[in-house]
């Protein structure tokens, strides 16, 4: 019991680490440089995924509002969206999405931050605490250090 428990708590080290990790890549994204963007383009993408029940074979669909932006960097215009990044919202109905949408229209003005070594890397909208990320880290160190605990017993 003890080498099981001891593999749990590596298992958990290490899941930590990575989480960690991203929370301090999220951290270096606040410190990107900022640029006013424009809104080009908006739409709705429906998206298929394959879903495998007892009782029959479905395909679920989930909708991803897809918000298209300008701006420039060192004088060279950029073209990106919420995709690259971030990734898109996934939504159950398309209404739901479209909703999502409506706080994007053309032409609305957004800040994004964007990475200086590839600017079609960009984060809209003001900077962000992983809270949910530093959450799932704790949560991580907290079971390493129990299943520590139990191996010692």
């Amino acid at each position: 019991m003890p080498e099981l428990s001891l593999l749990i708590a590596i298992a958990a080290l290490v899941g930590a680490a990575f989480s960690a990790y991203g929370v301090w890549r999220r951290r270096g994204v606040n410190a990107w440089p900022r640029a006013t963007a424009e809104v080009v383009a908006t739409e709705v993408i429906e998206h298929r995924q394959h879903s495998q029940r007892r009782e029959h074979f479905e395909q679920q669909a989930r909708y991803l509002p897809r918000v298209e932006v300008r701006f420039e960097v060192a004088g060279q215009a950029v073209v990106t969206d919420n995709r690259r990044f971030d990734a898109a919202p996934s939504f159950q109905s398309r209404e739901a999405a479209q909703a999502w949408l409506r706080d994007y229209p053309v032409g609305k003005a957004l800040e994004v931050r964007h990475d200086p070594d590839d600017p079609r890397l960009a984060q809209f909208g003001p900077s962000r605490i992983p809270v949910r990320r530093i959450g799932l880290t704790l949560f991580l160190l907290a079971m390493a250090g129990f299943a520590l605990f139990i191996s010692q017993q």
